[in-house]
């Protein structure tokens, strides 16, 4: 009886953890607009590291699922109206005419939209850190503080 506990524990974590990578875009919203789907493998991939580098428990990953769950009919509009407008700034930018103002008028939509998102990242970031133990907060800032010089040196790089 017990092992069958066990057992359909395990089950019941994997796939609560399928679950939380699939939903990782939601909360990290990267790769949108770079052709990667909701969720998509490299969203997951990363998840997973992040989930291993903080040594989450079975607990804390199924209330990391359960906080992306919550949070998915907020997140996932505001994702794919990103999209969208994305895809219309993309057609502007490559039409054979320049139109100022509607590239303009496209992307003050677009930035209205991040900022939706980012308020509602922020929102879940809150959620996701009252579950982590003080020893995986420190570890999460600092890998976010790696990340954030990572990013700025990338974006440097760019315009030199």
């Amino acid at each position: 009886m017990s092992r069958n506990r066990n057992n359909m524990a395990k089950v019941v974590v994997s796939f609560c953890f399928a679950a939380l990578t699939a939903l990782a875009g939601i909360a990290q919203a990267d790769g949108v607009g770079n052709g990667e789907e909701l969720g998509g493998r490299a969203q997951q991939h990363n998840l997973k590291i992040l989930a291993k580098k903080l040594g989450l428990t079975d607990a804390q990953k199924l209330q990391t699922m359960a906080i992306f769950q919550s949070n998915k009919d907020v997140i996932k509009p505001i994702i794919t109206s990103l999209r969208t407008e994305r895809e219309n700034l993309h057609a502007l930018l490559h039409a054979d005419s320049v139109d100022e103002a509607a590239i303009r008028a496209e992307k003050s939509k677009m930035a209205l939209i991040e900022a939706d998102l980012n308020v509602n990242r922020a929102k879940i970031g809150v959620q996701l850190r009252t579950i982590l133990a003080p020893e995986q907060l420190a570890i999460l800032k600092t890998l976010q503080e790696q990340r954030q010089h990572k990013d700025n040196k990338t974006r440097l790089e760019e315009w030199l």
